[in-house]
């Protein structure tokens, strides 16, 4: 009885420790290509690089699959707030994409992704404006990016 107790005991303890030693991130990479990113050398542009190249964790591949060419502009107008006694920025980001084929050098995919706008109020100080705007850009980038990898992601497993 007491030895049966044991290798239960030791059963249990090999399955718990085999369980959680499994590492689950290799699964993840068997399937995806890497992807080479494109884009114009302005600031706004390099930050929306930077995030792209978060999402894609493009380090673990030399040499890419296929090259994703991206230009990210932004478009601020001005809005009436819903009571209308005060003005309000509105800006969008629009990103023009391509998505090429490096074996082939066929295109695959391009379009073009629009933001919701982004809402900021406007003050007398110029400063205040300024700051508010580059963190609704900021903002933007990092939402177009988020977008731009789920549909890259869409298009290069339905590829397969």
């Amino acid at each position: 009885m007491f030895f049966i107790k044991k290798a239960i005991i030791f059963l249990f303890i090999l399955i718990i420790f085999g369980c959680t030693s499994k590492n689950f991130s290799n699964i993840n990479y068997i399937n995806q290509k890497a992807v080479s990113i494109v884009t114009p050398n302005d600031k706004h542009n390099i930050i929306f690089k930077k995030y792209l190249k978060r999402k894609f964790n493009s380090e673990n591949k030399v040499k890419p699959d296929f090259i994703l060419k991206t230009d990210i502009s932004f478009n601020s107008n001005e809005t009436l707030s819903v009571s209308g006694s005060q003005v309000l920025n509105s800006t969008k980001a629009i990103v023009k994409y391509s998505l090429i084929d490096l074996k082939s050098d066929l295109l695959v995919k391009s379009g073009l992704i629009k933001t919701f706008p982004a809402l900021s109020s406007s003050s007398n100080s110029i400063y205040s404006n300024e700051k508010s705007l580059e963190q609704i850009k900021e903002r933007l980038n990092k939402s177009s990016a988020d977008k731009l990898h789920m549909l890259v992601n869409i298009i290069l497993r339905n590829l397969n």
